[in-house]
This record gives structure tokens, C-alpha cells and sequence, in this order.
């Protein structure tokens, strides 16, 4: 080993001696989506308690995932803290935006809002208005009869849809 290795090696292990490591991979044990925390158990059975899943915890929610209990996740310090916040997940069981009045929100399904719309009743709306309007028209031609109702659920769609 070279004098400049043995350097390197004694102030890595002056500077491990001195403060806690800035990183550590760990286990989920528990989540508190509400809370937006989690406490992690590392590889030496350490329980870190109401690690952070965002950066600041308040009441805003603008992104969140939730890693799943049992799964790794890397977790690293606040600042010069004792803090520590999730930035990395090896398995989530939900991922949530929320930007103004938009949501997007992943789990095992997937939910977006938008002014106070939401695409699966839009769409759950646009079926019945659809199948409304075939069940009851008759004739050579094909006419929409609910067509004040299909256009209101088109402008519907343009407040939610880029």
C-alpha cells in the first residue's frame, strides 16, 4: 500500500470516527403516508425513526413516493442534521404529483384530476352517454341523441387533458 493510500484510508477513518456517514442504504420497516416519514432499519439492526419522504415536512404535497415496507431504499442526512430523507426506492407502492389543482397519482392504478375533474368519471360519463345515445336511436342513419351531454364532457376532457 502506497503512503498516499494509508493517507487516504486514516483520514477516512478519522472522518468516520468523527460523525455519522452522510448515506446509508437501509430497510423499510414502516411508512406514515399522512406524516409523509418512514423509519428504516440499516444493516447493523439501527432503527432510524420519521426519516423523511420529502425534503420539508409540512402540509404541502407537491411529490411523494412511498417505498414499500420490507424493500431497500437510500436514504441520506439533511444538511448538517440528524435528519434523513429517502431519495432513492427500490420498490414503491405509490407515486403521487400534485402541482396546483393537478394530481397525478400511481399505485396499482392510476388517478388524474385536474379543475375539479376526474378522468376515470369522464370517461365513466362518456360510456354511459354513449351507450344512452345508441341504445335509444333508431332509423337508416346513426344520430347522437344525448349530444348536449357528449359535448359538455368534451370540454370536460379539454379542462383535464393537455
Amino acid at each position: 500500500m502506497t503512503t498516499a493510500e494509508q493517507l487516504r484510508r486514516g483520514f477516512d477513518s478519522y472522518a468516520r470516527s468523527m460523525a455519522p456517514p452522510v448515506s446509508n442504504i437501509a430497510r423499510v420497516k414502516s411508512v406514515d403516508e399522512e406524516e409523509g416519514t418512514c423509519i428504516l432499519i440499516d444493516e447493523d439492526d439501527q432503527e432510524f425513526l420519521d426519516v423523511r419522504l420529502k425534503p420539508v415536512l409540512s402540509e404541502n404535497k407537491s411529490f411523494l413516493q412511498i417505498p414499500k415496507v420490507g424493500t431497500f431504499v437510500l436514504a441520506v442526512r439533511v444538511e448538517d442534521d440528524d435528519d434523513w430523507m429517502v431519495i432513492a426506492c427500490d420498490e414503491v407502492d405509490k407515486f403521487l404529483w400534485i402541482v396546483g389543482n393537478t394530481k397525478l397519482e400511481l399505485t396499482d392504478k392510476i388517478c388524474m384530476e385536474a379543475n375539479n375533474q376526474n378522468l376515470l368519471s369522464l370517461m365513466e360519463r362518456l360510456f354511459t352517454v354513449l351507450d344512452r345515445g345508441y341504445q335509444t336511436n333508431t332509423g337508416v342513419t346513426i344520430q347522437l341523441v344525448l349530444q348536449p351531454q357528449f359535448e359538455l364532457i368534451k370540454q370536460d376532457f379539454k379542462k383535464l387533458l393537455k
